[in-house]
């Protein structure tokens, strides 16, 4: 396979995950960015609202709006944050995981079928391909925003 065949896959699989993103979204009725924030949280626990707008890239204001969101229906809770009196972190609530197993938990399930037919070469050598890819997009949020060419 060559490279460029590797990086069309997985553009399929991002093409693939927006639309998932987008009907998961749907059905717990929140936006593609309620969405993305509660993986980042899922993936990393609690985290500030700042940290959070850093992975969402986001400024405060936006965040701000989100979490009022998702606060709203339930899906994050803010509480103070032990390691900073003046701080705040959001986190996951159970209505959150509850509407997630909906579809996301069996999408899940079927990723760990899958990959349990897969030899532990073959896992370590995707997970090392998705860590570069991830360190890419990485790399490129990490960039002041170039001017398009005319």
């Amino acid at each position: 396979m060559q490279p460029e065949a590797l990086t069309f896959a997985w553009q399929h699989h991002a093409a693939a995950l927006f639309s998932f993103t987008s009907f998961a979204g749907r059905r717990m009725k929140i936006g593609l960015a309620e969405v993305a924030a509660l993986e980042h949280l899922q993936v990393a626990g609690a985290l500030s609202p700042g940290d959070l707008g850093k992975r969402l890239s986001m400024p405060s204001a936006s965040v701000t709006a989100l979490l009022d969101r998702l606060e709203g229906k339930r899906m994050i809770e803010r509480r103070a944050n032990p390691a900073d009196r003046r701080g705040v972190l959001v986190g996951l609530t159970p209505i959150a995981m509850e509407r997630a197993a909906l579809d996301l938990m069996p999408v899940a399930e079927a990723m760990i079928a899958a990959a349990a037919h897969m030899s532990e070469a073959e896992r370590e050598t995707v997970a090392r391909y998705l860590e570069m890819v991830n360190a890419c997009m990485a790399r490129q949020q990490a960039q002041p925003p170039a001017e398009p060419r005319s």
